[in-house]
C-alpha cells in the first residue's frame, strides 16, 4: 500500500470512529463486575507478586492493518527452596483467526488470542516495530481483572472486528478489536475513553497513561527488568519505552477513593 493510500485509510478510520463510538455497544465482560472492595478484603498471598507489560507495534510508514496493541500479566510466586519464582503468564493479544486484519470489514469474524511469543513472531515477521512499556508491578485486583478479561474473550462469546465502533460489533456488542479487547475490562469508562483514532504505539501509550494515572501500579513508574530475561524478551528487537508524566501510586486507600469518586460514572469517556 502506498503512503498516500495508507494516510487515506487512517483518515477513514478516524472519521468512522469519532462519530460512532458514543453509540457502540460494549461486550458484557464479567471483568467490569469485579468489585475493588472484594479484592481489598482478600489480600494477595505474601509470596505472590504481579506484573504488567504493555506492547504496541506498527509498520513504517504506519498502516492500520499492520498495527497491534497487546498486554501481558505475570504472577510470580516464590516457592521455598527455589532460587527464582514460578511464573504464570497471561496475554491479551486479540486478532482475527486468519491473522489478516481488514480495517474496512464491518462484520464480526472469528478471533484468536495469541500468546506473547506468537504475537512477537507475527508482528516482527510483518516488519513491524515492537515497543514495550514496563514491566510494572501491579496490585492483585488488576491482575485478576485482566485474567478474567482474557478468559472472557476466549469464551467464544465475542469475535474480532478491526473497527468495532461501527457495523455489527457496534450494534450487537459481539466483537472487539485488539485495543478494546484489553480496555473493555475498565469498570468505570467505556470505549469513548479509548478512541480508535489512536492505534499501534499511540494506542498502547494511551493505555499506559490511563493505568499509571490510576492507583494500579506499585511504585510507578519503576520497572522490574528481571522479568525481561525470564520471559525471553531479550531475544527480540523490542524498543523499550519510558513513561514520562503524572503517576498515581497504588495504595488500598487510593483505590477506595478512586472507586468512590467514579461510582456514579456514566461509563463515558472523561
Amino acid at each position: 500500500m502506498s503512503q498516500r493510500a495508507s494516510k487515506h485509510l487512517a483518515w477513514l478510520v478516524a472519521a468512522f470512529t469519532a462519530g460512532c463510538a458514543a453509540n457502540a455497544v460494549r461486550p458484557p465482560s464479567p471483568a467490569t463486575a469485579l468489585r475493588v472492595e472484594e479484592f481489598l478484603a482478600t489480600p494477595a498471598p505474601p509470596n505472590e507478586r504481579y506484573y504488567l507489560l504493555l506492547f504496541g507495534s506498527q509498520s513504517t510508514p504506519k498502516v492500520p492493518q499492520y498495527t497491534h496493541s497487546w498486554g501481558t500479566v505475570v504472577k510470580a510466586t516464590c516457592v521455598p527452596g527455589r532460587a527464582e519464582p514460578e511464573l504464570e503468564v497471561h496475554t491479551i493479544s486479540w486478532m482475527p483467526a486468519t491473522l489478516d486484519i481488514r480495517p474496512l470489514r464491518f462484520r464480526v469474524e472469528p478471533g484468536v488470542n495469541l500468546t506473547l511469543q506468537r504475537t512477537l513472531e507475527y508482528t516482527l515477521g510483518s516488519n513491524e516495530r515492537v515497543s514495550m512499556w514496563g514491566p510494572y508491578e501491579i496490585w492483585h485486583g488488576m491482575y485478576h481483572r485482566f485474567v478474567t478479561q482474557a478468559s472472557f474473550i476466549t469464551s467464544d462469546q465475542i469475535g474480532y472486528q478491526c473497527i468495532d465502533t461501527v457495523g455489527e460489533a457496534a450494534r450487537c456488542g459481539n466483537g472487539s478489536d485488539c485495543i478494546h479487547a484489553m480496555t473493555d475490562m475498565d469498570p468505570f469508562f467505556d470505549r469513548q475513553e479509548y478512541p480508535l483514532t489512536r492505534f499501534g504505539e499511540s494506542a498502547t501509550r494511551h493505555v499506559v497513561r490511563q493505568i499509571l494515572t490510576r492507583p494500579i501500579v506499585i511504585n510507578p513508574p519503576c520497572t522490574h527488568d528481571w522479568l525481561i530475561d525470564r520471559l525471553g524478551l531479550d531475544q527480540y528487537p523490542i524498543v523499550r519505552r519510558r513513561y514520562v508524566g503524572p503517576v498515581v501510586p497504588y495504595s488500598p486507600e487510593a483505590v477506595r477513593d478512586y472507586a468512590a469518586a467514579n461510582a456514579g460514572s456514566t461509563r463515558r469517556g472523561r
